[in-house]
C-alpha cells in the first residue's frame, strides 16, 4: 500500500475519532491527536505484516496487547473498537487494494476476539 494512501486513511481515521469525541482532546490535549495517529500507523504496520505472513492471530495478539496498555491509561475497549470500526471504513473505500479485503477481514477478528474478551470480563 502506498504511503500517501496510508497517510490519508490516518488523517481521515483521526480526524474523525476528534470529530465524534471532542472530549479526547480536552482530556489528552493535541498530544493526544498526534498519539493517536502514531497509534494508527502503527495498526496498518501490525495488518501489514500479519498480511504477509499470511497470519491473522497476529494482528488479534497485537490488539490485545494494545488494548491492555490503552486501558491502564483511562481507555476504553470501545475506544479501540471504534479505531478499527473506522479503520474498516476507510480500507472498505480502497476498491483497487488487494489487501484491503483482508485488513477489514482481520480488523472483524480482532474487533470479536476484543468484544468477546470484554463481555467475559463483566
Amino acid at each position: 500500500m502506498k504511503q500517501a494512501i496510508v497517510t490519508d486513511i490516518i488523517e481521515e481515521v483521526t480526524a474523525g475519532i476528534y470529530r465524534d469525541y471532542p472530549n479526547l482532546l480536552e482530556k489528552y490535549g493535541e498530544q493526544g491527536r498526534q498519539k493517536c495517529k502514531e497509534d494508527n500507523v502503527h495498526h496498518i504496520k501490525y495488518l501489514q505484516t500479519a498480511f504477509s505472513m499470511g497470519e491473522d492471530q497476529y494482528f488479534i495478539d497485537y490488539a490485545h496487547w494494545l488494548n491492555g496498555i490503552l486501558t491502564s491509561r483511562g481507555m476504553k475497549t470501545d475506544h479501540l473498537v471504534d479505531n478499527f470500526e473506522r479503520l474498516k471504513a476507510a480500507f472498505a473505500n480502497l476498491k483497487e487494494e488487494e489487501s484491503s479485503t483482508e485488513f477489514i477481514s482481520m480488523l472483524d477478528c480482532a474487533i470479536l476476539s476484543l468484544q468477546r474478551d470484554e463481555s467475559n470480563r463483566e
